[in-house]
C-alpha cells in the first residue's frame, strides 16, 4: 500500500478492505476477496476525522472489549463496525451500498477478521489517510 491508501487484511481468509484515492471530501472503499468484490466512493466531507477517530478508539484497546464500535457515512453508503472476541480476534463488519432508494439498489456485506495487536498500525495509516480526505 502506498501513502495514498491503506488496507485491513483478514487473517482468516483472503478478504481485504482497501481505502484508496483520498480526495478532499471523499475516498474509495473497496471490499475484495474470493467471490467477493465491491467498490464505492464514500463521501466523508463532514466526518473524515470521525472515521480516523473510529480507528484511533480501536487502537487504544490493549485487551478485548465487549462493545461494538461503529462508523457510518452520512449518506449511508458505507458502514464499518468492529467487535473483539475474548481471544483478541477483531471482526470488522463492512457494508457497502449503492443507488440507495433506486430501482437497482444493491448492497454487499461481509466480515473480515484481524488481530487486536494490528490495530495501532491500522490506526496510524488511517489517521494519515483521512487527514487528506478532511483537507487537513
Amino acid at each position: 500500500m502506498s501513502a495514498a491508501s491503506f488496507s485491513i487484511k483478514s487473517t482468516a481468509s483472503d478478504r481485504e478492505l482497501v481505502f484508496h484515492t483520498p480526495q478532499r471530501d471523499y475516498f474509495i472503499a473497496e471490499l475484495r476477496g474470493s467471490s467477493l468484490g465491491a467498490t464505492r466512493e464514500v463521501y466523508a466531507y463532514t466526518d473524515a476525522k470521525g472515521l480516523a477517530g473510529f480507528f484511533s478508539r480501536l487502537a487504544v484497546h490493549k485487551r478485548p472489549w465487549s462493545s461494538v464500535e461503529r462508523w457510518e457515512s452520512l449518506e449511508g453508503e458505507f458502514l464499518l463496525q468492529a467487535a473483539c472476541s475474548a481471544l483478541g480476534h477483531v471482526t470488522f463488519s463492512v457494508r457497502i451500498r449503492e443507488m440507495l432508494g433506486g430501482p437497482e439498489e444493491w448492497q454487499v456485506s461481509a466480515n473480515l477478521v484481524t488481530e487486536l495487536g494490528q490495530l495501532p498500525g491500522i490506526a496510524s495509516h488511517a489517521e494519515f489517510f483521512f487527514n487528506v480526505v478532511a483537507g487537513a
